[in-house]
C-alpha cells in the first residue's frame, strides 16, 4: 500500500484510541463523538484490510498488527509534534514536555532539589519522570519514549547509538543498624544476616562482595528486593537487614549513630552516574536547557 493512500486523520484517530485506551477517552481528546471515532477506526481498518483491535466486551485490545503500528507511529508522532511546536516557537522559549527516565535506585533528595530548581526557572516546561531497570530505560530511549536517562549503566544496545555523559561518581557502602552490627563481618556472617537489595536480576550485594573480598561470592540470600533507594534505607533503619547504599544517602544516619558502615580495609565500591540520550536526536530549547542544567547540577566542575 502506498503511503499517499492512507487517510492521516484516521491514522491519528487510531493512535488516539490506542494511546488513551478506548473510543470514549479518544473522543474526548479529539473533541469528536464516540460514534465518529468508531466510524473512523472501522474505515481505517477497512482501508488497510487488517484488524487493529480485538473487541473484548466493551474494551478494545490491540492486535499484533495494531501493536506494531502503534509502536512505530509513536516515534513519528512525537517527533512531528516537536517539529510543529518548534516552528511555532519563534521566540525559542524553553517550554514543552521533557521525558526523563531514572534508574530505580536513584536517590530521591538530589532529584527533588534539581526538579524544583529547573521547573521554577522554566515554568513553561513539564517534566515527565519514569522509573525503570537499566534494560527498560535503554528501551525507552530506543523507542523514543524518553528524552534523557539518568543511569548507573553506560551501556547501550548495538545499532542504537546512545551518548553517555559521565556526571559524577558515588561511593557505595554496606550499612547496618545496631541489631545487625558485628565485630567481624565476613562472608559467613553476611550469609547469616538479612540483606535488603534492589533488583533480583543484579543484586548490588554481589558486586560489593566481589569488590571487597576479591572473589566471586557464593549465593547470598536476599530477604527483600525493595527497588528504590529510599525504601531500602527505611528498611535498614527499621532493623530489617543490611544493605549497600550510596554514602551521601546514609551519611546523616551514620553521624547520628543510627547506622554503621561495614569496613573491610579496601576502598569503597564506586558507581558512576551517566546522563544518556540518543545520538542525533532532535533537541529543542527545552531539552537543551534541561541537559545544560543537569550538567551544572550533577557533573563535576
Amino acid at each position: 500500500m502506498e503511503l499517499s493512500s492512507i487517510d492521516l486523520n484516521k491514522l491519528h484517530t487510531f493512535f488516539s484510541v490506542a494511546e488513551h485506551g478506548g473510543v470514549t477517552a479518544a473522543a474526548r481528546r479529539l473533541a469528536l463523538t464516540p460514534s465518529a471515532v468508531s466510524q473512523s477506526l472501522s474505515g481505517f481498518e477497512a482501508s488497510l484490510d487488517v484488524r487493529l483491535f480485538n473487541r473484548v466486551g466493551r474494551r478494545l485490545v490491540l492486535t499484533r498488527e495494531g501493536e506494531m503500528l502503534h509502536r512505530r507511529f509513536r516515534d513519528y508522532h512525537h517527533r512531528l509534534q516537536e517539529a510543529v511546536t518548534e516552528i511555532a516557537n519563534e521566540e525559542r522559549e524553553v517550554r514543552g514536555p521533557i521525558r526523563v527516565g531514572l534508574f530505580v535506585g536513584f536517590p530521591r533528595a538530589p532529584l527533588a532539589r534539581f526538579v524544583t530548581d529547573f521547573t521554577r526557572a522554566h515554568p513553561k516546561t513539564t517534566l515527565k519522570i519514569l522509573y525503570g531497570s537499566h534494560d527498560e530505560l535503554n528501551a525507552g530511549l530506543r523507542e523514543n519514549r524518553t528524552d534523557f536517562v539518568f543511569s548507573f549503566d553506560a551501556g547501550a544496545d548495538s545499532g542504537h547509538p546512545i551518548r553517555a555523559t559521565k556526571l559524577f561518581e558515588q561511593r557505595l557502602v554496606l550499612v547496618a543498624g545496631k541489631r545487625h552490627q558485628r565485630r567481624r563481618f565476613n562472608q559467613s556472617a553476611l550469609r547469616e544476616t538479612p540483606v535488603i537489595d534492589y533488583y533480583q536480576s543484579a543484586p548490588l550485594i554481589e558486586r560489593w562482595v566481589a569488590h571487597h573480598w576479591r572473589r566471586r561470592p557464593k549465593r547470598i540470600p536476599v530477604a527483600v528486593f525493595a527497588a528504590t533507594t529510599n525504601l531500602v534505607l527505611d528498611l535498614v533503619l527499621q532493623q530489617a537487614g543490611v544493605a549497600v547504599l550510596p554514602e551521601p544517602v546514609v551519611a546523616p544516619y551514620v553521624r547520628r549513630k543510627r547506622l554503621a558502615v561495614v569496613r573491610t580495609g579496601r576502598p569503597e565500591l564506586v558507581d558512576p552516574l551517566w546522563l544518556k540520550e540518543l545520538e542525533g536526536a532532535y533537541r529543542g530549547p527545552g531539552l537543551v536547557a534541561f541537559r545544560e542544567a543537569a550538567l551544572r547540577e550533577f557533573a563535576p566542575s
